[in-house]
């Protein structure tokens, strides 16, 4: 596996420079592509958390270029959190970094986010019709709103939607993660004995998510 630390900037009016992690798998590419959204920062979030690691780790494996990022205020990113408001910027930015790499095939594009992270990613998903495989995992169904923003008009939901939780999530019911994979035309996927967190369990997520989209070598 290659590893960079890259840079760019977020699709902003200011000048939000955003670090990243860029990781490859071995040999030629263009390698289909997934950006990785990490969890919310008032609770420690980044782009270093366990979790994220171990599925950049496994999809690199299967043939996947991984990017992870700080979203903005988080760690030397530039700029302050808004609370997700504007984080689909940084996405954005992503993605606009990822397309200009030669070893990166922007065009087969996936987004796996977790909590917080899940909420930004797909908010960002569903409106640039880029993203054809989203993997929401544990989304909190409380305090974030997964509903309204998919009534409006003129979204396009990604073709292969996964979500991922904890059957003892504190955060979100089953009958809302059903609801919230039915309304994406998605699958749930339950983990039993895991709660929000996913402690111990990094390495199984992250096969759960491999194992739907496949290997891409």
């Amino acid at each position: 596996m290659k590893r960079e630390k890259v840079a760019f900037y977020a699709e902003s009016l200011e000048p939000l420079r955003l670090e990243g992690i860029l990781e490859l798998p071995e040999g030629e590419g263009p390698f289909p592509a997934c950006i990785l959204c990490h969890p919310h920062p008032i609770g420690g979030g980044s782009m270093h958390v366990p979790l994220l690691r171990v599925i950049s780790e496994v999809l690199v494996g299967e043939g996947w270029a991984c990017l992870r990022f700080n979203f903005r205020g988080v760690g030397e990113s530039a700029g302050e959190s808004t609370g997700g408001l504007r984080e689909t910027e940084d996405v954005e930015g992503a993605y606009r970094f990822l397309a200009q790499r030669e070893d990166v095939d922007a065009g087969d594009l996936s987004l796996a986010g977790w909590s917080f992270g899940s909420w930004v990613g797909l908010r960002w998903a569903v409106k640039g019709g880029r993203c054809r495989r989203v993997a929401l995992v544990s989304p909190p169904m409380v305090g974030f709103d997964f509903f309204h923003f998919l009534e409006n008009s003129g979204l396009s939901l990604p073709p292969e939607t996964l979500v991922v939780a904890g059957e003892k999530d504190q955060f979100a019911s089953r009958e809302k993660l059903e609801e919230l994979a039915s309304r994406l035309g998605g699958e749930l996927h339950l983990l039993k004995g895991a709660d929000h967190f996913l402690f111990g369990r990094e390495e199984e997520v992250a096969r759960v998510i491999a194992g739907r989209w496949g290997k891409t070598r």
